[in-house]
């Protein structure tokens, strides 16, 4: 659809030239003003395509108004209209660029045929655009996916040549959805633009998988909690499907978009131990600003889910918070710093392989015994370092129980593959399998399917007749539009150009 401006001082005149418009198709809205001035004041304000103007006006006359605006948009069609006087007037105009002229008194059939001239020039120009504007979407997405999920700084050096990283440089927070349905295959390729209305904010789409999406926001000062909550309600209320989300800290600088994912992909974890929950937060500064009870609860819930996960990264990192606040901090009973860490130690010993009840009454007697906190805090941490060592003994079942997941995947890549299925297929919690394998692979559960999915695409791609529609089946998609997306997204170039006999055998590194 086209918008165009009509610029003549004479109102008779704009009527005129409004009822011809109106005649004709493809026509989305027509502006007017009286003269160049107010002219260049609407083309300021409003995106248009096309400038209809009188060649002889008071103040600013056509060809300076044509001049003008090719100053600053060198695509701007520009149509002007002359009486036979002005003839050299019409002739000069066209060396600004003017792209075509109509004498007065208008001729209905000759303004037709310039017009559709120049609707045809317009609408193969904004199809060129859009396919540019695609081609760097997919380009962004490429990269961007490569860069998320590798952190590797020579994907930065690659995608600046090709794109313009400010864009990324301008996030500061992200917000990650998971379906618990294969939903984004199937999502209407307009449910970004839905999302973007109901939000009312600006935000970068990325797809990640059939069961993930990414969304990153500019504004550096906003309550990102309130707007995930508005945004989960918006998805309940349209989608019949379970969501859960993730909000990232914010942060600053291209460098820091690995982190943000990985901290974001940990945070989702919360789901399988808060099942009541649907949107999950950085809440480390919230802990801090509460009250010595609260801090303490909420710093146990966190170490029992490390326990549960055999987690020690984050394990030692809860720990060494309560070792910071309590060590010389000397307003605490020495019965409540007893308190505090008996129950961590607590934890420790509700995993019945690492140890029986008499040791864990041996430990607590003992850390009762101490005289100071020093001998409190070394207590603890001796009792976590056995921990730890159990955990690494134990990591090679884990190993085995990851190979039969992946060996699975390898053999039913084309069904239905979600994590509670898998998690069956090996007799382990959703929550345990999801920390293991990520621990283990590098990657979460819907990544590494995903990944898999599209190497075997390409393989088969390459190395069969096959059509892209047999091939999106046969690796598990349920959509051939969303496969052939994220192919491009992931490779940076079309399915059809790695076809068996497409004549485009050259390789595209993969996002591994």
């Amino acid at each position: 659809m086209i918008k165009v401006l009509v610029v003549d001082d004479e109102r008779i005149e704009r009527e005129g030239l409004k009822y011809l418009l109106s005649r004709e198709d493809g026509i989305s809205e027509i502006c007017e003003a009286s003269n160049g001035k107010q002219a260049l004041q609407i083309l300021r304000a409003q995106k248009i395509d096309l400038i209809l103007t009188d060649i002889k006006m008071p103040h600013m006359d056509g060809l300076e108004l044509a001049r003008k605006v090719r100053e600053t948009d060198e695509r701007m069609q520009v149509v002007i209209f002359s009486g036979y006087n002005d003839f050299s007037f019409a002739q000069e105009a066209i060396r600004y660029g003017v792209k075509d002229y109509v004498l007065k008194p208008v001729d209905p059939e000759n303004f037709h045929h310039v017009l559709s001239k120049v609707k045809c020039e317009i609408l193969k120009m904004k199809e060129k655009e859009s396919h540019e504007l695609q081609e760097q979407n997919f380009l962004q997405q490429y990269f961007l996916q490569s860069y998320l999920y590798t952190g590797q700084k020579e994907i930065l050096a690659r995608a600046e040549k090709m794109i313009d990283l400010d864009k990324w440089n301008s996030w500061h927070c992200a917000i990650l959805i998971e379906s618990g349905d294969t939903f984004f295959d199937s999502a209407e390729e307009t449910l970004a633009e839905e999302i973007q209305k109901e939000l009312r904010r600006v935000f970068f789409y990325l797809n990640l998988n059939a069961r993930q999406s990414l969304l990153l926001f500019q504004d550096l000062y906003c309550d990102y909690q309130i707007v995930a909550d508005h945004l989960y309600q918006f998805l309940k209320r349209n989608y019949q499907v379970s969501f859960h989300l993730a909000v990232s800290a914010k942060f600053e600088g291209c460098e820091n978009l690995p982190e943000m994912m990985n901290q974001l992909e940990r945070q989702l974890e919360e789901k399988f131990y808060h099942p009541e929950k649907h949107v999950f937060s950085c809440e480390e500064d919230d802990w801090k600003l509460a009250n010595r009870e609260t801090q303490d609860a909420h710093l146990m819930q966190m170490i029992s889910e490390d326990i549960s996960r055999k987690d020690m990264e984050n394990l030692w990192k809860h720990f060494l918070c309560l070792k910071e606040k309590y060590k010389e901090n000397t307003q605490y009973s020495a019965m409540y710093i007893r308190f505090v860490f008996s129950n961590l130690i607590q934890e420790l010993y509700r995993e019945n392989q690492f140890a029986g009840e008499k040791r864990l009454e041996k430990e607590i007697d003992c850390l009762y015994a101490c005289q100071d906190i020093l001998q409190i805090l070394d207590v603890t941490e001796e009792n976590i370092r056995e921990y730890e060592k159990f955990v690494k003994d134990s990591m090679s079942e884990s190993r085995n129980e990851v190979a039969s997941v992946k060996n699975y995947i390898y053999q039913h890549y084309d069904e239905d593959l979600n994590l509670e299925t898998l998690a069956e297929k090996v007799y382990l919690s959703s929550g345990y399998l999801s920390f293991i394998f990520k621990k283990e692979t590098g990657m979460n559960l819907n990544r590494f399917i995903r990944v898999f999915r599209m190497e075997k695409a390409k393989e088969l791609l390459c190395g069969t007749g096959m059509k892209v529609a047999q091939v999106s089946e046969k690796v598990g998609f349920a959509n051939v539009s969303y496969f052939c997306r994220s192919f491009r997204e992931f490779y940076g170039k079309s399915p059809e150009s790695y076809r068996k006999g497409s004549g485009d055998d050259e390789e595209s590194s993969s996002e591994n």
